[in-house]
């Protein structure tokens, strides 16, 4: 933990924002949290992220603002999977789980990224955390069921694409209560009612909760995106009217419009559906590598043949009526079995990092496989393959590159300039833009280049026979005043890919 705890730090503050976080930055996380908490204008935000990063972002640091509720959940989760891993696994395995866990590609690249993803796997293994006390021989207090709640409530509040994990969690958790149920009620050892079957309702209850909670905080999205759709469209009956009024007046019909646009413009998109499994294994494997570069085979290897021995153990343990170990092989089996199930049936291919929490799956699977075969020296062993596997990985998988060269490149320019001594600044694409804002607390929307201190261009902008269009661009060569660059503003930074500007005599 204290490694990692280092190791993370430095990532916090060493690497460069790429787009999608400067772009949650920018619109989101430095308005605040009640901003945040109710604009949905494309499907970038991550609203439950950007909410809780709203308020530490009060604390004024940037980064912090941008990346500390990562930080703080990509520890957590370690804690987390211990924690499981020291109930279900043999001494040392869970300790070679969090190894394996943290080697990921995928999880270190989100690890500390200033978006909803590890946050998501916080409240995947939090719900698995709170599920495991109320599956207990011991009756289980409320909070768990609150917890639970809470657990799917931010997760779906966070990423709409959370649904991934949400229900095989909860079919795992009604899976192995009905059963234990049904074995309760075969051998009637309770008379007066079955303690399982009222724990399964208690979760379906817990479920519902946080389906109508979900619904409740969407709903304040909708209200406000439909309500300033409403008194912007001319045709709509209520334009010109403030918010509040339209809200007061016409809810259902806000809720309504805000739902169809959110709903237009979805977080994932699906595909045709002619051809869709062919393209289907070649994303499955892509999204393989994506755990352990280069391993994807070996992966594919082990969430099939993990598969098979959960399935085999689940039925074993259900013939032999023990359930020791049945919850935590129910709730593996679940989630490799529904995931692709739900994007067969939905036929979409989501971005890779939705499935960040896979990893909680594949690190399980391997030390359980590892165990089965060799149960004296299993934890051990784990422990030497897990290290042996994170040397590789952080040592020649290129673990320690910048997220994106062009942002660093920007940061490095724009860091030459004397940014904060300047009166008046334009920017020439989106993404400069943000890094102000972020960096330097700047907001600057004029484009107007004549006139401005610092002028930073890509170097793209200079080649006259460059016509591929850049959706960050908001100037090409012919749009630039080559004119007034000639005559008023003279280079003074350049770097692989940008050039810096200033007015002559400044």
């Amino acid at each position: 933990m204290v490694c990692m705890t280092l190791y993370y730090l430095y990532r916090m503050f060493a690497l460069t924002p790429w787009y999608d976080e400067l772009y949650t930055y920018y619109f989101f996380i430095s308005r605040g949290p009640v901003y945040a908490a109710i604009h949905w204008p494309l499907p970038n935000n991550h609203v439950g992220y950007s909410v809780l990063s709203g308020v530490l972002n009060c604390l004024g640091n940037p980064y912090i603002g941008l990346r500390g509720v990562s930080f703080l959940c990509a520890l957590a989760n370690l804690a987390l999977l211990f924690g499981i891993g020291r109930r279900y696994l043999k001494r040392g395995l869970s300790l070679a789980a969090v190894l394996f866990y943290l080697s990921m590609n995928l999880v270190n690249q989100l690890a500390v990224q200033g978006r909803g993803y590890t946050l998501g796997i916080t409240c995947y293994l939090l719900s698995f955390f709170s599920l495991i006390r109320i599956c207990g021989k011991e009756k289980a207090g409320r909070r768990y069921y609150v917890l639970f709640a809470l657990s799917l409530v931010l997760g779906l509040y966070t990423l709409t694409s959370d649904v991934y994990w949400v229900l095989p969690v909860c079919t795992a958790g009604g899976i192995y209560l009905l059963y234990q149920g049904l074995l309760e009620r075969k051998e009637k050892r309770e008379p007066c009612g079955c303690p399982s079957l009222r724990k399964l309702a208690g979760l379906v209850g817990a479920s519902l909760a946080a389906a109508v909670m979900t619904l409740g905080l969407y709903g304040i999205i909708w209200l406000a995106i439909g309500s300033n759709l409403l008194v912007k469209e001319e045709g709509s009956g209520f334009f010109g009217m403030g918010h509040v009024e339209v809200i007061l007046k016409a809810p259902l019909k806000a809720i309504g419009t805000g739902m169809d646009y959110m709903l237009a413009t979805p977080y994932i998109q699906s595909v045709e559906r002619a051809g869709f499994l062919g393209r289907f294994g070649e994303w499955i494997l892509n999204l393989f590598n994506w755990y352990y570069d280069g391993l994807s085979l070996v992966t594919a290897g082990v969430f099939a043949f993990g598969a098979l021995f959960l399935f085999s153990k689940i039925r074993k343990g259900m013939r032999a009526g023990q359930g020791d170990s049945l919850l935590l092989f129910l709730f593996l089996l679940c989630g490799i079995v529904l995931t692709p199930v739900f994007l067969i049936l939905q036929c979409a291919l989501p971005y890779y990092r939705v499935f960040a929490y896979g990893g909680v799956l594949l690190c399980f699977l391997l030390v359980l496989i590892l165990q089965q075969f060799d149960k004296d020296r299993a934890g051990a062993l784990g422990i030497l393959l897990s290290l042996a596997l994170a040397f590789f990985c952080f040592g020649f998988r290129g673990y320690q590159n910048q997220y994106s060269m062009r942002e660093y490149e920007i940061q490095d320019a724009l860091s030459h300039g004397g940014i904060d001594q300047a009166q008046n600044l334009c920017v020439t694409d989106c993404t400069q833009q943000y890094l102000m804002k972020f960096l330097y607390d700047i907001t600057c929307e004029n484009t107007q280049i004549e006139g401005a201190e610092l002028v930073l261009l890509d170097k793209r902008m200079l080649d006259p026979g460059f016509e591929e269009m850049v959706w960050e661009f908001y100037h090409y060569y012919d749009t630039i005043p080559w004119d007034y660059m000639e005559d008023s503003m003279e280079p003074v930074y350049e770097n692989e890919s940008f050039v810096l500007y200033r007015r002559s005599g400044r």
